[in-house]
């Protein structure tokens, strides 16, 4: 669908968009496309910077924690901008992001492999969460029909007939105010209060399951000096799940990219990676990421007052708007983590936002433009194309959490399943091009786990990889870790 051809389904329609993250930038540009006049509140200051350095060094964006975290753009989203928003992605690249060809670095034990149909889409981006934001931000405020307004506080919603939504309240540096719409987007992410607003306005509440992901956060941002190259391949992979630490590398605009350590709260020892010389012990403990970060190849980047960025506090939630097939609170589009938040290891975060929006405004091409009707529709997407990685996402959390704290699986049918990822498809990854496209597949939001490696091609591959024995695989495996007790106890010292 071009932008010429989208139904102007909104035209005469209102809307507001609580927050001016990635989902609703997303959404109001969605939403704009389609006629709507968007109000967009949000509550940190203005972006009043130059250049994508700038933004990454100065933006204060309090509303979102995680903005100088590692973020990965998979497939599935540099796909949906190429296709729908191609304007956003020639200024992603005009601001240095890059396309990364995931096809171009496989794992060295790989066979060679001939680009098949399909193959242009798994190329991700590779660029900053600040860059990717302050771009869009950028192309949005060229959209006559969208209207920002930043430093405000959403106070709750409004309600003239119960349960529908018609307006929001909230204060700024003009005081308090109510602005009445047709539809209201809440894009306010993980911290979402969608819960209290509803009940203040008469609305049940959603339903609602959380489950803890078992890991904290710790990412450094570095820059290559000038003429200096990143490291070429090796049998050391720049991604790796070590079950009491893993890592992985996150190449960004401007040469510079972000090292990531997720811990185990099972081994809070590791909590010492906060400390920068602790951190840097780490890296140079483990061989897929200390050639990266060699002080003749890469200096560090970033906050001198917080140079090792920490994340606590990561769930996986899902809320549901819609029960037995009737909306809560017609009028009210809750979209991203609002809805839907998952452990950001997995890099789905930014990619399951815009395809959230996107699908909303399929949804009311669908409908006609019909509030009620759209987010009926719009559950019914999200339910097929984002839940299946919500559950993917608990799943591989609970798995990691019981391995970090030494735990054997006790059900028979999770002992199958750890058996057949663990000893066939990640060993398959690294000698069958079928499986590692299937991976890839997955991995970038095309396909759900269970479509993906469920397929009968990949489950015969598999059975093959797992039928040539233990010899076989043990030939495909990964360089051993490092020393679990020696690693972190050199990281305690050096902090020390």
């Amino acid at each position: 669908m071009t932008e010429t051809s989208i139904p102007q389904s909104l035209g005469d329609r209102r809307a507001i968009v609580i927050g001016g993250g990635i989902t609703g930038l997303a959404a109001a540009r969605v939403l704009a496309d389609r006629g709507a006049r968007v109000t967009l509140l949000e509550r940190d200051p203005d972006a009043t910077v130059a250049t994508a350095d700038e933004a990454f060094a100065t933006w204060q964006r309090r509303g979102a924690p995680q903005v100088r975290h590692s973020h990965a753009f998979l497939g599935r989203l540099r796909s949906l901008l190429r296709d729908r928003y191609p304007d956003i992605l020639d200024g992603l690249l005009a601001a240095g992001a890059r396309e990364l060809d995931m096809l171009e670095r496989p794992p060295v034990t790989l066979p060679p492999m001939e680009y098949v149909p399909g193959d242009e889409d798994f190329v991700a981006l590779g660029c900053r969460r600040t860059t990717f934001e302050w771009v869009i931000r950028q192309v949005i405020s060229t959209n006559p029909n969208v209207e920002l307004i930043p430093g405000v506080k959403v106070d709750g919603l409004t309600s003239a007939e119960p349960p529908r939504v018609d307006g929001v309240r909230y204060h700024g540096p003009e005081g308090e105010r109510v602005v009445h719409a047709d539809i209201v987007v809440d894009a306010s992410g993980r911290g979402s209060r969608a819960p209290v607003w509803l009940q203040e306005i008469g609305c049940p509440p959603p339903e609602e399951e959380e489950k803890p992901s078992g890991v904290i956060y710790f990412t450094r941002y570095y820059r290559l000096r000038e003429g200096a190259e990143e490291p070429p391949r090796s049998e050391h992979p720049s991604a790796a799940d070590y079950n009491w630490i893993k890592y992985a590398i996150f190449p960004a605009d401007e040469n510079t990219f972000s090292i990531t350590f997720a811990v185990p709260l099972a081994v809070p020892r590791l909590k010492i990676l906060a400390e920068p010389a602790a951190f840097d012990a780490m890296v140079a403990a483990i061989p897929g990421i200390a050639p990266w970060a060699d002080p003749e190849r890469a200096e560090p980047i970033g906050d001198p007052q917080h140079p090792i960025q920490k994340m606590g506090g990561l769930i996986n939630r899902k809320r549901a708007f819609v029960v037995e097939g009737q909306p809560l609170a017609p009028g009210f589009f809750p979209l991203g983590d609002a809805v839907y938040c998952t452990n950001p290891l997995y890099g789905r975060g930014c990619a399951q936002a815009f395809i959230h929006a996107d699908l909303m405004g399929q949804s009311f091409d669908a409908s006609g433009g019909d509030p009620v009707a759209a987010m009926i529709d719009l559950d019914r997407r999200a339910r097929e194309a984002i839940e299946p990685f919500y559950r993917a996402s608990v799943m591989a959390d609970s798995d990691a959490v019981r391995k970090a704290e030494g735990r054997p699986a006790r059900r028979l049918d999770n002992r199958i399943r750890a058996y057949f990822l663990e000893q066939g498809v990640l060993p398959g990854t690294r000698c069958d091009p079928v499986i590692y496209r299937a991976f890839l597949r997955m991995f970038n939001m095309f396909e759900s786990p269970e479509k993906a490696f469920g397929s009968p091609e990949v489950i015969l591959r598999t059975l093959l990889v797992l039928a040539r024995g233990r010899r076989f695989r043990d030939k495909l495996k990964l360089p051993d870790p490092p020393d679990r007790e020696q690693t972190i106890a050199r990281c305690e010292q050096a902090a020390a």
